[in-house]
């Protein structure tokens, strides 16, 4: 169905010029300009690209468009990746291709939109070489300011061995007449990925401190988490992956002085993993061992435990052209009392159901028996409406439900930022 894939820096070594580009713009008739919609939600900057790709009719509704491009991103080891399926229709139908972009998290956010803007010219050209749009066009080499990209670098290119790493922290005082709140928070990471392995590392920690003015005098909060996890996944093949991961975390609100864990496992995936920005179908099984420290005795009289446990996933993702979903279904159990288990549905739907109207749908629900962690000691009112602890549930749910409709003119050209 689709051309072969490309990264975009193997194809850009022979690119549109920015200038030449624009010049497409000065058609008799923009009526005959390409028509395009683009199906990207927060993925690109949509102002950036009606004014940077002035040469093609962007239209908010696919039944009118000659292309449908439908950009989807996956999280690599250096950043995002980018896919970009041109989808023909009309006089196109059946002319489909496929081109992807890899951002660095080093880029900045103009470098990204450029190089999104760059694989959107490159896969508009295939398109337009074949209307009469053709003759306003001229082919140049290099980006436009006579430089040339450079092709994609290899491990043994990099000094850093694709390692990425992360630093982060933030810091709020606020305060009123009655309460006055602190907060810290700080995370450190540490990615590698390779068509054979991902590597990663992450360390985050929050402290929050609340001071509330009540008639019986101040009331104190003060909630701390931490958490370090660690995951390895060797690539088995296009359909299976294994795994091992672990780490050790610290909540007051799930009250566990220390928390560890280590959990190997398997997943196999039904699509080959070179589809997944399109569609999935995964199984995984993880079984481990947990440790709990807790910071008071708990309902079942524990202050420690080290228990087996055991956790089954399965992933349905699928983004088309109509629309996006996805379906999970989560299952959680101890192996010395499988009645101490939690399994949880959820899924979201996006569905264009006809020319303007689309609907999205999200629903979750879960049945909650592993609350291990409770205390034992009863909370305070003023504890459970600063929700310091968890409390004990037997369920949870939620739904969301809403629906956009748009009509008028096809149009989606111009942009105009006043006010």
């Amino acid at each position: 169905m689709y051309g072969s894939s490309r990264v975009v820096s193997l194809v850009v070594a022979a690119v549109v010029s920015w200038g030449s580009f624009g010049e497409a713009q000065e058609a008799d008739d923009r009526s005959e300009a390409l028509r395009v919609f683009l199906d990207c939600g927060r993925a690109c900057d949509r102002d950036y690209l009606r004014r940077e790709i002035t040469f093609v009719n962007y239209v908010r509704d696919r039944r009118d468009a000659q292309v449908h491009v439908l950009v989807t991103t996956e999280r690599s080891g250096g950043g995002t990746q980018y896919t970009f399926d041109f989808i023909g229709l009309e006089m196109f139908e059946g002319n489909d291709v496929r081109y992807s972009y890899s951002e660095s998290r080093t880029d900045t956010r103009d470098e990204t939109r450029a190089g999104v803007a760059q694989v959107l010219r490159i896969g508009f050209l295939h398109y337009i070489i074949e209307t009469p749009l053709v003759f306003d066009i001229e082919i140049g080499t290099g980006n436009g300011r006579g430089q040339r990209r450079p092709l994609m670098a290899q491990p043994e290119d990099d000094p850093w061995n694709f390692w990425v790493y992360r630093v982060s922290s933030n810091m709020r005082a606020s305060g009123e007449a009655s309460r006055t709140q602190r907060n810290f928070n700080g995370s450190m990471s540490a990615n590698r990925t390779t068509e054979e392995w991902i590597i990663r590392a992450e360390f985050a920690g929050s402290y929050r401190e609340s001071v509330t003015e009540l008639s019986t005098g101040d009331f104190t909060n003060i909630s701390t988490r931490y958490g370090l996890d660690g995951q390895v996944v060797k690539s088995l093949g296009e359909h299976w992956g294994a795994s091992i991961r672990g780490g050790a975390s610290a909540s007051t609100f799930l009250n566990q002085d220390q928390r560890l864990r280590v959990f190997p496992g398997l997943e196999f995936n039904v699509f080959p993993y070179a589809e997944s920005s399109r569609r999935s179908l995964t199984f995984s099984y993880e079984a481990g061992v947990e440790s709990f420290d807790y910071e008071e005795e708990t309902i079942f009289g524990k202050t420690e435990e080290t228990l087996g446990s055991q956790e089954i996933e399965v992933t349905f993702d699928v983004e088309q052209p109509w629309g996006d979903s996805r379906i999970r279904v989560r299952y959680n159990s101890f192996f010395n009392d499988l009645s101490k288990y939690s399994t949880s549905v959820s899924g979201n739907l996006a569905f264009r159901v006809i020319r303007g109207l689309s609907l999205n749908v999200s629903a979750s629900t879960s049945l909650v028996r592993d609350q291990l962690h409770l205390a034992k000691a009863d909370l305070s009112d003023e504890e459970i409406l600063l929700e310091r602890r968890q409390l004990a549930t037997d369920s949870r749910y939620s739904v969301s439900f809403g629906f956009s409709y748009t009509f008028g003119s096809i149009f989606n050209n111009v942009v105009n930022p006043r006010f």
